[in-house]
């Protein structure tokens, strides 16, 4: 599961947890379920749907989700629709008489930062012809005039960070009146350090405690840095026999990871979990003492990062889109530029050496966490946001 659904589940629990009545619209479910309950909600799959999102299948959502949306308002009469990224367009383009108000959540970096992320996933000629080419036009004749339509017609922008709301705002002027910063949420008493779990996971990893143990986790994909964290990893592993490496996840990159562990001899000391549930990943940062994420994507706000924060974790990560909107620099981790190797080990190697103050950073991130990015918090700010659009005045003939 991705963050962006990570996320949308997470809000409608809590939502649904607080005594909100809540209904979730999906794509349509791969096993032909037609709806379910769901952690207190209930979820509607729409069929003939499905996730993929390509030009095709985008269209086919909007078509179906505002006709459904519609629908439902008329029966139903819901007060707020809360959005991840482009999923209301279609919807919030009917007069604002006839639907409920929309609150768009602006997962990802904006258009720039997307052109840059893309660019970043380029590892072969074919991949590169393709960003050079039909990328181009794809963006031009859909994917820029698609964000705009979000961006004009939403009610409300809810930036997931700080940068987010940024990238809105330069590339967007008029979108600065409506926008919103609501970070990207983890629940803190899930996400916690646990001296039991953290015991009972190492030995289940073969860690011994003084290991100092540094955990990569997400989709293994070029853009995400995990080659440069791998070899960040082996320069310092060469000083500090002792280091060990967990990897928690899967994609196109884990067979050239492996094979690179292998040549830069590090195989011995390093743990392929392979793609693991949400709710199983406090077990990992548990079993861990560093957090790293060397990507060189653009994003909204990882939730990983705000995760492994609210464990306890130091982190060292890239500073590069959202990621400024977590950690705070030489308090609850360290920055470095992305794609640097060397910055990347060096601050490894810091940690790594002083478990005193990887227990102090750690206690930084774990306070951040708990009163910046907690669930419950983060709930309240979109309830408040959602009160204010359903009791404002409806503007004459829209």
């Amino acid at each position: 599961m991705g963050g962006t659904e990570v996320h949308a589940e997470a809000l409608a629990a809590e939502a649904a947890r607080q005594g909100h009545t809540v209904l979730m619209v999906s794509s349509a479910h791969p096993a032909g379920i037609e709806s379910e309950q769901k952690n207190g909600y209930e979820v509607r799959y729409l069929p003939g749907t499905d996730f993929s999102m390509s030009r095709r299948a985008a269209r086919l959502w909007w078509e179906k989700s505002a006709s459904a949306l519609d629908a439902l308002w008329k029966s139903w009469k819901f007060d707020v629709i809360w959005a991840e990224n482009n999923a209301a367009k279609a919807y919030a383009t009917l007069p604002r008489r006839r639907r409920a108000p929309v609150i768009s959540i602006i997962n990802g970096p904006g258009i720039i930062g997307g052109i840059l992320s893309n660019f970043n996933r380029v590892s072969t000629l074919s991949e590169l012809l393709y960003f050079l080419t039909w990328y181009p036009a794809q963006q031009i004749f859909y994917g820029i005039p698609w964000f705009r339509a979000t961006v004009r017609n939403s009610d409300l922008l809810a930036a997931v960070s700080l940068e987010t709301a940024a990238a809105l705002a330069f590339e967007f002027p008029s979108s600065r009146s409506k926008t919103v910063v609501l970070f990207n949420q983890a629940d803190t008493q899930l996400f916690r350090p646990d001296a039991a779990m953290r015991a009972a996971a190492r030995k289940e990893f073969g860690f011994g405690e003084k290991e100092p143990v540094v955990l990569m986790a997400g989709v293994l994909h070029k853009q995400k840095g995990v080659i440069e964290g791998l070899k960040a990893f082996a320069d310092i592993a060469q000083k500090r026999p002792e280091v060990r490496l967990l990897i928690a996840g899967d994609g196109p990159e884990r067979k050239k990871l492996e094979e690179a562990a292998a040549a830069w001899g590090v195989s011995d000391k390093t743990v392929f979990c392979g793609m693991r549930a949400n709710s199983d990943m406090p077990r990992y940062y548990n079993a861990a003492d560093i957090y790293l994420n060397p990507t060189l994507r653009h994003e909204g706000l990882p939730l990983v990062i705000v995760e492994a924060m609210a464990c306890g974790l130091p982190s060292v990560i890239s500073r590069i889109g959202g990621t400024g909107s977590t950690i705070d620099e030489g308090v609850s981790g360290y920055y470095v530029k992305p794609g640097k190797e060397k910055e990347l080990a060096e601050k490894l190697e810091l940690l790594a050496g002083d478990p005193e103050l990887r227990a102090r950073l750690g206690e930084k991130a774990r306070e951040k966490a708990v009163k910046v990015f907690d669930k419950k918090a983060i709930l309240q700010k979109y309830i408040s946001a959602s009160l204010k659009l359903i009791s404002a005045p409806k503007a004459e003939g829209k």
